[in-house]
């Protein structure tokens, strides 16, 4: 991801890339452990001592918070390709024309995603995200700036009712309904999976803060801040230490009501996993403003990990799949089925070992010059038919 009028397609910025390519392995740990029953909020305290730990950290480092840069840096990229275009001249209409198919490819490919694999998937979230906030790409940084404030005010509203909604509904059915995954071998499987379709992103918009780091997204891809990060030091350092200490100590509660040393009721519950969820936010934040400091470090020396790493995070929507899929095999009950065997901690080392051959698919086809092939495929579908003034 760089820049049109410094830098050549070639030659890339590393901090998007490596980011991206560390997220999908905090996507794929926190998919992970839906399978095995231990999702967002669920009680662990009657697990093992590694399970246990498992929980606490996923609780405290992973859920809401890889989701979050991922949205930032969704955010930010397509700042990036608003920017890019502008540079070469496209109009306005055109823009806004490219900005919709984006959205809409991405509702496609994550509606199949839905159905076929994890109906708890993200693509269907930012393809709605694209095609409600898209057009602040063309609109003023002040414009930006207060739909960035009128989102802070809604979400402080939605998503605690959300989460006591979610707390409500974990007491009544129990944790293992709540999180269960349909499986493939029946019809009220696959009924399941079909009327989850429409909900699962409008959930994920109302009751997770998405439009609003989207929207910090756009801000940062304006600012330019990932593709000149030593221009931007300063703030990136105050942006990770805040961020992520304010992130930790909003998750904290949580993590202690997953071990049984907190039982709040279910509003109290609620609100304290609100908490979670929205410290997420400044969460997603300091790790994105994290991983561009290190990419400052690793740009001078890149080895093969980092530039594996970076491979995978250029190729991230063919990758994202992959790991899904993957997980899902290993875990699904209806498929190999290790999940019913496998608890919080064996969850984690499985997403590990996932995204350890992902990363070595993403070294060949980084060495072969080849993209991911999801990722070529929607660049297709985004760019085909484009008008004159877009050519």
């Amino acid at each position: 991801m760089s820049t049109p009028d410094t830098r050549t397609r070639r030659e890339r910025v590393l901090a998007p890339d490596l980011a991206r390519g560390f997220m999908l392995l905090l996507i794929a740990m926190a998919y992970a452990g839906v399978y095995v029953g231990v999702g967002f909020g669920t009680d662990v305290s009657g697990e093992g001592f590694l399970d246990r730990t498992a929980s606490a950290v996923t609780h405290l480092l992973l859920d809401n918070r890889a989701f979050p840069m991922f949205a930032i840096l969704f955010g930010y990229g397509m700042a990036w390709m608003v920017s890019r275009q502008t540079g070469r001249g496209t109009d306005d209409r055109e823009i806004r024309r490219l900005l919709r198919r984006r959205g809409w490819f991405l509702l496609l490919f994550g509606f199949v995603h839905a159905l076929f694999v994890f109906p708890g998937e993200i693509l269907t979230s930012y393809g709605l995200a694209a095609l409600v906030t898209g057009w602040l790409l063309l609109r003023s940084n002040r414009a930006i700036v207060r739909a960035a404030v009128v989102f802070a005010v809604f979400y402080v509203v939605t998503v605690p009712l959300g989460m006591i909604g979610m707390q409500a509904a974990m007491q009544m059915e129990g944790a293992g309904a709540s999180f269960a995954v349909p499986g493939y071998l029946t019809a009220q499987d696959w009924v399941e999976r079909f009327v989850g379709l429409p909900f699962g992103p409008v959930f994920l918009a109302v009751t997770y803060p998405l439009f609003l780091l989207v929207v910090i997204g756009f801000r940062a891809g304006r600012a330019r801040i990932f593709d000149d990060p030593q221009a931007h030091r300063r703030l990136l350092v105050r942006v990770a230490v805040v961020g992520i200490a304010v992130s930790v100590a909003g998750a904290l509660p949580s993590a202690l009501m997953a071990l049984g040393a907190m039982e709040p009721g279910v509003v109290e519950g609620g609100l304290l996993l609100g908490l979670q969820v929205l410290t997420g936010v400044a969460g997603g934040a300091g790790y994105a403003a994290a991983f561009t400091l290190l990419a400052i470090v690793l740009e001078r020396r890149k080895g093969p990990l980092t530039r594996a790493v970076a491979a995978m995070g250029q190729r991230s929507l063919t990758f994202y799949i992959l790991n899904s899929v993957l997980v899902a095999v290993v875990l699904q009950p209806d498929l190999v089925g290790l999940g019913t065997t496998l608890g919080g901690f064996g969850a984690l080392v499985t997403a590990v070992l996932v995204w350890g051959v992902s990363l070595a698919l993403a070294t060949w086809l980084d060495r072969t010059g080849r993209p991911g092939p999801l990722d070529a495929l929607m660049r297709r579908c985004v760019y085909a038919g484009r008008t004159r003034a877009g050519r």
